[in-house]
């Protein structure tokens, strides 16, 4: 028989995390409800493209970029990804509707899967450390709300953390396997699990190989046993060529990849992320400590979360694209140092006789998360509605649907308008879209051409356009003004309106 009392502890037990992703679901369904569009233009790319997917099953062509490897060797990277989107993106005849949702309950499930990893490893002020994420700076509240395949990344890695530290190989393995199926960089796990296993060993315990053996085995297992394989091989190859040219900036590689990819200067990294650069030091100060005064006060769970976290912090430094796991790990690590240490901290300041300590301590913690909490939210709410302006070409794809003919070749100048253009225009194919890293390794020399022409070291012309096989040419109407030349004949402007151009020749 159940004691008169228990449902209430439960309530009050469960209440903190139900109140925290009620918050979180607020948060992501107002600014998805006020928006006019997307802060990340890719958003429109996978919605159309997961509303495709019972059209297109698993085509491995994809006409939409003919200057790319995918227009004859398409590979869905994100197969999981899309396939949990895809009934969320036929909700309606508008798949951004759906995608929206989608991402307002994969952001709840990624916070919630902190929430609870936290509290299974009996963390001391769980909702606190749980909210640290949302503190860490407004991009990264940008970025777990985004229709983006990283999210679900986010999720796969936070319930990896877990079956890390508990050493559930059969599950960690099954975990890597879907890692392939579902994002870009199969392997995060495996990279994760490598510091985390030093840290363990360090804590001494014995070097468990085994947890390496699964992350790894089963992202190697899911790249092979794949519907899109051995494309799945070339297309992990592509991704690092996106980062080797991502670190060599855009002045050597000669072309212009994704702001994301960029390393920002110490002074801009610590105005977008104050408290992830503190969380930071303070972890790395305090395992210093540790090391001289005896690291046996942590357990080998907070040193190998520890270095995890630290080995992400170091490679977003290299690069931001890796924010969304340090922004994670990062306070997920304070949290587990904090709960190592925290009966040392209640013996010597006698914290449980001392209730008025132990609030006016509580409530600084939260008035400093809160504080950090509102400046993230100011970021966010310039990234979210000035930098989210409605889709740029739904008047210029009305136009070309009516005017040309289905799949014909129309050029894009900037591969970034391509998830714009596939929303609204998927009846014409187009030159380049989302990297053009798959452009370079289809069609080198055409590929560097384009980019010469847009950044206008190459004048637009005909003759110069003439290797595109292509007489159409779409823009938005901010990027025309830099290229008057298509406003002279032979060119004509066919199509304008406040946000496009479409230009044809002879």
């Amino acid at each position: 028989m159940t004691p008169p009392d228990a449902a209430p502890t439960t309530f009050r037990r469960r209440a903190p995390l139900v109140l925290f992703l009620l918050y979180v679901g607020l948060l992501y369904g107002l600014t998805n409800l006020l928006q006019r569009g997307l802060f990340e233009r890719d958003g429109y790319f996978h919605a159309r493209f997961a509303a495709m997917m019972p059209v297109r099953g698993l085509s491995r062509a994809f006409p939409w970029t003919q200057l790319s490897t995918w227009r004859t060797h398409f590979c869905d990277k994100e197969f999981l990804y899309h396939l949990a989107l895809m009934p969320f993106a036929r909700l309606g005849h508008d798949p951004i509707l759906g995608a929206r949702i989608f991402s307002v309950l994969l952001a709840m499930a990624v916070l919630g899967a902190f929430y609870l990893v936290l509290q299974a490893h009996r963390v001391p002020f769980t909702p606190v450390f749980a909210f640290l994420p949302l503190a860490t700076g407004g991009l990264f509240i940008a970025r777990l709300g985004m229709i983006r395949s990283h999210v679900l990344s986010m999720l796969l890695l936070t319930i990896g953390l877990h079956l890390l530290l508990k050493k559930r190989y059969r599950a960690l393995a099954l975990l890597g396997f879907i890692y392939a199926w579902s994002y870009t960089v199969p392997f995060v796990l495996l990279l994760t699990a490598f510091p985390l296993v030093l840290g363990l060993w360090l804590g001494r315990e014995r070097l468990d190989l085994k947890l390496l053996l699964a992350a790894g085995g089963g992202s190697v297992a899911g790249l092979v046993i794949h519907p899109y394989f051995p494309l799945t091989l070339d297309t992990f190859l592509t991704y690092l060529e996106v980062f080797r040219l991502g670190l060599q900036g855009p002045a050597a590689s000669g072309f212009e990849l994704g702001n994301e990819l960029y390393p920002y200067s110490w002074p801009v990294l610590f105005d977008i992320y104050p408290l992830l650069l503190i969380l930071a030091g303070l972890l790395v100060l305090t395992l210093i400590l540790a090391l001289i005064f005896g690291r046996r006060r942590l357990t080998p769970a907070a040193l190998g979360v520890s270095l995890a976290a630290l080995f992400w912090f170091v490679m977003t430094v290299k690069t931001p694209r890796f924010t969304e796991y340090s922004a994670l790990l990062v306070p997920a690590a304070c949290a587990f140092v904090f709960r190592d240490l925290w009966p040392l901290i209640t013996r010597r300041t006698g914290w449980s006789e001392r209730p008025r300590l132990r609030w006016s301590a509580s409530a600084l913690a939260l008035l400093l998360v809160a504080g950090f909490h509102l400046r993230a939210l100011s970021f966010y709410r310039v990234y979210e509605f000035p930098y989210a302006p409605p889709r740029f070409f739904t008047g210029a794809c009305a136009w070309m649907d009516q005017h040309l003919a289905p799949g014909q070749r129309v050029i894009n100048l900037y591969w970034d308008d391509f998830p714009d253009l596939f929303y609204d225009g998927s009846r014409q194919t187009y030159l380049w879209g989302l990297d053009p890293t798959y452009s370079l390794r289809a069609d080198p020399d055409r590929a560097r051409l384009l980019e010469r022409l847009r950044r206008h070291l190459v004048q637009l012309d005909p003759a110069t356009l003439a290797p595109f096989h292509a007489h159409v040419l779409v823009l938005r109407q901010s990027r025309a003004q830099a290229f008057p030349e298509l406003y002279r004949p032979p060119f004509q402007v066919a199509y304008r309106d406040a946000s496009s151009v479409v230009v044809t020749w002879n």
